[in-house]
């Protein structure tokens, strides 16, 4: 999930800048955004941007491409949680269990409306059995929805993050473009975590009920939906 330094380079430099998103120590809440932690023992990739692109090295500049990718480094922090994206497969199978949910349910909701009344039955008390009736099946078919739509939400995320992290890089080269020219460092703001964080919101609500007992493991979800960590 951490942006490829081939496709995205100013990206990726940057964000390996990033404090850690976690629990606070002491040493984060002294972290300067202006100055850079040192780098960890050669674990990281090196890239020869610096070389190529001096201006990295100005503190403004890079605490300003910093701002500029927080919603980045966000939203990484969310799929993170939730683990690879679906494969293509567990997302058809989902896609396909959704309609045969939808097609059954229809089907249930016709049974129950052209059920004959017993003559013994009243007419208002039919109706609120038939109500009743109605209520349960449509009550199923969510808590059977529900696990199938969180696969299609988070394969929507990943999708989403994909976005930010084209958009991100561009703002980068329009902030490090600027510091070039001489027209000072421009701040810019995101457009894609929204998307993200209301999508983020509704699978982890989804997997909240469907677990029943707050955010599920990666097993929980492996045993559900196998092709769900596989990857692309």
């Amino acid at each position: 999930m951490d942006p490829n330094p081939t496709t995205f380079p100013i990206l990726s430099y940057v964000m390996s800048k990033l404090p850690s998103i976690g629990p606070k120590h002491a040493s984060d809440v002294e972290f300067d955004i202006e100055q850079p932690r040192p780098p960890a023992a050669s674990t990281e990739p090196s890239f020869d941007l610096e070389d190529r692109m001096p201006q990295l090295t100005d503190p403004k500049v890079i605490a300003a491409m910093r701002s500029a990718v927080s919603e980045v480094s966000q939203a990484r922090s969310v799929l993170k949680t939730l683990g690879d994206r679906p494969d293509h497969e567990a997302v058809d199978t989902a896609k396909s269990k959704l309609a045969e949910i939808e097609s059954k349910l229809s089907k249930q909701l016709e049974e129950i409306v052209l059920s004959p009344r017993p003559a013994e039955v009243e007419r208002l008390e039919w109706r609120s059995h038939l109500a009743e009736k109605e209520k349960e099946s449509r009550d199923a078919a969510e808590k059977q929805r529900q696990m199938y739509r969180a696969v299609i939400s988070v394969d929507e995320m990943h999708e989403a993050y994909e976005k930010m992290l084209k958009d991100a890089e561009a703002k980068l080269e329009r902030i490090y473009e600027a510091a070039v020219t001489g027209r000072g460092v421009v701040e810019e703001e995101g457009g894609s975590r929204e998307v993200v964080n209301e999508v983020s919101e509704e699978v982890v609500g989804i997997l909240q009920e469907a677990s029943g007992k707050g955010l599920p493991s990666r097993t929980f979800i492996s045993v559900n939906f196998p092709g769900f960590h596989r990857g692309l």
